[in-house]
């Protein structure tokens, strides 16, 4: 009697066992939910929010130019993190109200201030050796070259320069070109950010800018776009890295190695000259022709 008594406990004890491991199972391949994700953004944001103020603290500050370029990026650090605990609160209140759609729209909002953040603390580090490469003259060529004997001048000829080409003339002035606040609202919609239906297009701009997507010196309600706008803006909602963070064209060059239409699109920009404006219908096209692509939404903008 006691030997069987014994046989039914230990049975009874495992099938008490099994259960609750049926019922532990599961949990390791739940997916973490949208509160879980914000709250390692949120931790991540100040891993880098540290990481950028001790490098600041390490900035010679004799150096001004170099000391505004970290600084500037550890201000739009610490805007994302302040961005981000709110939304983080937000979330808390659509997972309380299981409104789980409204939690994974503000999770997408938490996922690109972390992007941006981590790219800004990549910019900061860039920050010396950019300047660094501006304050170093280029070795000074030869005037003259010789032969393997030392006897003789070598004449080079220089080879002609390739024909420009084939631009349409389009006008460029402060009544046709688009204007900053125009080309925050395309912007915002090619990166498929959750907007009211009704909002404005300043607001665009205000949402853009908390997310450090700006050009250089910041958004300018009525002021004209310029193509250095177009490369800051757009290579930073791509989260591209740049060698340069203060040199629009470095921007250019990213997004031009990441396969957009710079060259064919947009208009000529030369480095001697002041960056020429742009209108409407290029930015269209640009967007249009594949800068969505990248990223998560793939939303593309299509032209009216």
């Amino acid at each position: 009697m006691r030997q069987r008594l014994q046989r039914v406990c230990v049975v009874a004890l495992a099938i008490l066992l099994a259960h609750r491991l049926a019922q532990a199972e599961p949990l390791t391949n739940v997916p973490a939910t949208p509160l879980q994700q914000s709250d390692d953004c949120v931790l991540r944001l100040h891993e880098v929010y540290d990481e950028a103020t001790r490098l600041e603290g390490r900035t010679p500050q004799e150096q001004a130019a170099l000391a505004d370029c970290v600084r500037s990026r550890v201000l739009k650090i610490k805007g994302l993190l302040d961005l981000t605990e709110e939304t983080r609160k937000d979330i808390q209140k659509a997972v309380r109200a299981a409104e789980s759609d409204k939690a994974v729209d503000y999770l997408g909002s938490v996922k690109i201030c972390c992007a941006r953040a981590e790219k800004l603390l990549l910019e900061a580090e860039g920050c010396a050796t950019s300047l660094a490469l501006k304050t170093t003259p280029p070795p000074a060529a030869p005037l003259v070259a010789t032969n393997a004997l030392g006897t003789t001048d070598v004449k080079i000829t220089p080879r002609p320069p390739s024909p420009p080409a084939n631009r349409r003339f389009v006008e460029r002035t402060m009544q046709t070109c688009l204007h900053h606040e125009q080309f925050a609202a395309l912007l915002a919609r090619a990166m498929n950010l959750k907007l009211d239906p009704h909002v404005s297009p300043e607001d665009c701009s205000k949402m853009l800018a908390k997310l450090a997507i700006e050009p250089l010196g910041g958004w300018h309600l009525g002021k004209c776009v310029t193509v250095d706008n177009v490369y800051v803006a757009c290579a930073r909602a791509m989260n591209l890295k740049v060698k340069d963070p203060e040199d629009p064209l470095s921007y250019g060059q990213a997004l031009r190695d990441e396969g957009l239409g710079v060259d064919t699109l947009l208009p000529e920009r030369d480095p001697k000259l002041d960056p020429p404006f742009v209108v409407d219908s290029e930015v269209r096209a640009f967007l249009t022709s594949g800068y969505a692509a990248p990223l998560p939404s793939a939303k593309r903008v299509a032209p009216d």
